[in-house]
């Protein structure tokens, strides 16, 4: 998993360079926005001339999710269908192929089972504090309330739940790549 997040590094760096940019314009972008409280559509083609004047595209920041989806794909055929890593352990985990499955549960939790997979809520907790990080940097909009909810907890919980029964090898994939992604942020802030 370290590896691919290596081969990913120059893509996830263009995106945090781009993320830095944005954070510059976040002064003026925030007087747009007050400037035109009341009509979001002029705010936006505001926003979107000093983005072209400055030469930052707010979708360069998705470059690296994007380029993931692909090797995220590959590795859940290849961790389901290769056989060497079967019965691999990594700390805790006692077959990388499997959920983690730190401890039977005594009941069973609708859509999540009814062991305790620590690496998902891990994952998700990552993934709360890239998305917090990344989040300052970013105009924030007051008026649209789907994307600060999406800025908070209800991405990480969503990828925490959809993770929860993936195989442990795959989570743990996704936890590193989240975690040198807050690296590489802090070294490119």
């Amino acid at each position: 998993s370290g590896l691919v997040t290596c081969a990913t590094a120059p893509f996830t760096i263009l995106g945090l360079k781009s993320m830095k940019k944005m954070q510059a314009l976040k002064p003026h972008i925030d007087r747009i926005m007050l400037h035109h409280k009341g009509d979001a559509s002029k705010a936006n083609k505001e926003v979107f001339a000093l983005y072209k004047e400055h030469r930052v595209s707010p979708l360069s920041g998705c470059l690296p999710m994007l380029l993931q989806i692909p090797i995220f794909i590959a590795l859940y055929q290849g961790i389901y269908h290769f056989i060497d890593i079967r019965g691999k352990t990594f700390l805790w985990v006692s077959d990388l192929s499997f959920q983690d499955r730190l401890a039977h549960l005594p009941f069973s939790i609708p859509i999540l089972g009814d062991y305790f997979n620590l690496l998902p809520i891990m994952m998700a907790a990552a993934m709360f504090f890239q998305t917090r990080l990344s989040a300052s940097s970013m105009p924030q909009d007051k008026s649209n309330a789907a994307a600060a909810l999406m800025s908070g907890p209800l991405m990480a919980i969503m990828f925490g739940v959809m993770f929860y029964q993936a195989p442990a090898g795959l989570v743990l994939y996704w936890m590193t790549n989240t975690l040198m992604s807050i690296v590489w942020y802090t070294v490119a802030k």
